[in-house]
């Protein structure tokens, strides 16, 4: 399955729609943003790394192990509660950050949310390609994300995969 999605801000993002909760406050600042993902991904709602740099990703969703390698990878569990994942950005994230009215798929993502059995999921995130050679503008898939049932629970990430900041 290939997604395209946009990136304006060098972060992507799966989340649990029907158990993420989006709002933290108008005024959010960077630092509870971050503390707000982090307590998310402490409760298997979100898994959000950066990208290195802004661009339309393509994504292809597999939901079988791939042999594939590329310029670096990361593996986190995700729940499904409802049986929803949403391929999102940074932008929708803090978007319903600061406004309690916004909900998770915005309207343009609701071609990007994945049906899924309920429950809890590894995802295997590969980037292809290192985002500063150039590649990422030339290649047909940008990342792939392995979903595949979990048979324990894999370590949680406390931090920003591949984040600079």
């Amino acid at each position: 399955m290939l997604f395209k999605v946009t990136d304006d801000s060098g972060f992507l993002a799966i989340i649990d729609p029907d158990a993420y909760r989006g709002f933290v406050h108008a005024d959010w600042t960077w630092d509870t943003i971050q503390e707000h993902f982090r307590r998310e991904m402490r409760d298997r709602h979100l898994l959000i790394w950066g990208t290195g740099m802004e661009h339309f990703w393509s994504i292809d969703v597999s939901f079988q192990p791939t042999r594939a390698s590329g310029f670096r990878k990361v593996v986190g569990s995700i729940s499904a509660s409802r049986g929803r994942l949403l391929l999102t950005n940074y932008e929708s994230l803090t978007m319903a950050a600061q406004f309690p009215d916004v909900t998770l798929p915005e309207a343009h993502e609701r071609g990007q949310v994945l049906s899924v059995s309920p429950g809890l999921y590894d995802c295997r995130i590969v980037q292809l390609s290192d985002p500063e050679s150039g590649a990422p503008f030339e290649e047909p898939v940008s990342f792939i994300y392995e979903l595949t049932r979990a048979t324990s629970s894999r370590e949680i990430w406390s931090e920003i995969p591949w984040s600079a900041a």
